[in-house]
């Protein structure tokens, strides 16, 4: 059996037609639901992006150990806990499938897994890295190239490197998720006699700068005749007018379209290929977005909500017995790895530390856990069915600090009376806080602040 998974950074899972989603248009990936088994409370548990691939590659929990290894190669979002290289003793999928005979292959343009010295490219027989995303120092000139598009452009001196890394952009092939669908669609046919094959393919899109082709952005808000805001204009939604804001979700909602049309492409080949008959296919993001929850926009660590911590998950199994299942119960990024290893018969390292979701899929299982866990930087959340505390938390790595603190609150969401998770009754229910105060300890975390 072969194993394609599909990985898309900050792709919320309520964008998604399957998900519930009645105004943006996602096809392709709606297609592959109808085929698959839909998790439907999937969390990440370590946030954001590096820590979420080292807990989709890894299988292990990496809250409440992770470190703080600031580095020359990443020197500011390395003083992020987690943000740092794969260590040595780090057992990853892809080496446990090139053991087992399995040929493996990484394609992606999330170029923070090749910054020097992370290794997230370990284990796998081929890798390609297609350049020039967000902050890739990819292309350094000409810089007068900047001058023309200042006025067309929300400009900034964080987008330099993008516009120059995307001028010489003509047509939508030349877009990064249509680069990488191609490039992956390539690799299937060049070796679809190289079975069995694992192929992680990881699209940087739909995280910003949200900058898809501009009829992509106008089927979602046709009248904006603004500067585009590929990069936003500030953390808070009160630094918008509200034509600007909806421009901002026609952007995001645009690049999901894109990706979504780019991944219909690989699944095409798929099909063509033949490879639906003995290839398992997952569809699956490391974390969301927020677009005006509680007045923010952007991904914060203190709004550990379900529109940032959510994670589609999608898997699609050959034999079809559970198409169309859904699985409401609680799955987390660590359940990945063993997950489907054990679809594929492959035993898992002892050292892993997440559970084997598919059981849930069978009856073998009821459920896998009573609450989720999910942290990001200062902060964590401990979500049940019914509740969603959030607060800060002191890092044992004493030089933690400062500027992740700005936005640190102390949050209980009561999830049954209210589901958007909009009002903070921190002050009303001590005894529930006290109890889930009480739960985190028992994951490890051993100091709160007042």
């Amino acid at each position: 059996m072969n194993l394609l998974v599909i990985c898309a950074d900050t792709f919320r899972a309520d964008y998604l037609g399957c998900y519930g989603n009645n105004w943006i248009k996602t096809p392709n990936l709606d297609a592959l639901a109808k085929k698959s088994v839909i998790f439907t409370s999937m969390y990440a548990e370590g946030l954001p992006t590096l820590q979420c691939r080292t807990v989709f590659f890894t299988g292990r929990r990496i809250v409440p150990n992770w470190r703080i290894k600031r580095h020359k190669g990443d020197w500011i979002l390395s003083q992020q806990p987690g943000w740092h290289p794969l260590d040595e003793e780090d057992i990853t999928m892809s080496e446990v499938l090139k053991e087992y005979g399995y040929t493996t292959a990484l394609i992606t343009d999330t170029y923070h897994m090749f910054k020097p010295g992370y290794n997230f490219h370990r284990g796998f027989d081929c890798w390609l890295w297609i350049r020039g995303q967000e902050a890739d120092h990819y292309i350094t000139g000409p810089r007068e190239f900047l001058k023309s598009v200042r006025m067309r452009l929300k400009y900034s001196r964080a987008l330099e490197q993008y516009l120059l890394n995307t001028m010489h952009r003509t047509k939508e092939d030349d877009y990064f998720v249509a680069q990488v669908m191609q490039t992956a669609a390539q690799w299937l046919k060049n070796n679809v006699s190289n079975k069995p094959f694992f192929l992680w393919v990881d699209c940087f899109d739909p995280h910003e700068p949200w900058d898809p082709p501009d009829e992509y952005a106008r089927m979602y808000c046709p009248e904006y005749n603004g500067p585009r805001l590929i990069f936003g204009k500030g953390l808070k939604l009160s630094n918008y007018s509200e034509e600007e804001f909806k421009h901002v979700k026609a952007l995001y909602a645009g690049e999901v379209t894109l990706v979504d049309k780019w991944i219909g492409c690989l699944l095409n080949t798929v099909k063509k290929l033949r490879l639906e008959r003995d290839t398992i296919i997952v569809f699956v993001s490391d974390h969301g977005t927020i677009l005006g929850e509680q007045g923010y926009v952007h991904k914060h660590s203190h709004l550990l909500i379900m529109p940032e911590t959510r994670l589609p998950l999608m898997i699609y199994h050959p034999n079809g017995e559970f198409q169309g299942k859904k699985i409401s119960e609680f799955v987390q990024a660590h359940d990945l790895m063993p997950t489907l290893l054990s679809l594929l018969d492959v035993p898992w390292p002892s050292r892993v530390d997440g559970k084997n979701a598919w059981k849930l899929v069978t009856g073998e299982a009821e459920k896998l856990y009573d609450h989720v866990v999910s942290a990001y930087n200062n902060h964590i959340s401990i979500r049940s069915k019914y509740w969603n505390y959030i607060t800060p938390y002191v890092h044992p790595d004493a030089k933690f600090g400062g500027r992740w603190m700005i936005f640190s609150s102390h949050q209980l969401y009561d999830l049954k009376s209210d589901p958007k998770e909009e009002n903070n009754i921190i002050e009303e229910h001590p005894e529930i806080v006290e109890e889930m105060r009480k739960k985190l300890i028992e994951y490890g975390i051993k100091e709160f602040p007042l």
